[in-house]
């Protein structure tokens, strides 16, 4: 089920964060967990912005308990990505390797047309389910 779609435009980046963290808060992300999903995906949006052209598309979705939000845009593409921590003296290049460690997954595809990245985060069992 989608709970958010979006443009992606410079502008826009503060107001998609809020709505993210709205979305994710109602699908039942909470403290830390959501704190770190947003951070990943406001990560990733940045990256649009900065590296992708300048805008895209995000999309969150829910699959029974699995939170992904994709991120796409139309740039140029990233050629071979390889998810690394810099070395500590580079400046920047920190996005994906912290989108990859604050979630439960990263996928990123880039096919000479644009770049699409997913994060995804398990959702916790309703209380109900958890006594």
């Amino acid at each position: 089920m989608t709970l958010l779609a979006e443009a992606i435009r410079a502008d826009g980046v503060t107001a998609l964060r809020h709505a993210v963290t709205a979305a994710a808060g109602a699908a039942g992300l909470a403290d830390v967990a959501l704190e770190d999903f947003v951070l990943a995906v406001h990560e990733l949006v940045t990256n649009v912005v900065r590296h992708g052209g300048g805008s895209g598309r995000l999309r969150l979705r829910r699959d029974g308990d699995l939170l992904t939000c994709e991120i796409s845009d139309d740039g140029p593409g990233l050629g071979d990505v390889h998810v690394a921590l810099p070395a500590p003296h580079e400046v920047g290049h920190r996005g994906l390797w912290l989108a990859q460690q604050l979630t439960d997954g990263l996928e990123i595809r880039a096919d000479g047309r644009g770049t699409t990245a997913w994060v995804s985060a398990r959702l916790p069992a309703p209380a109900a389910d958890r006594r």
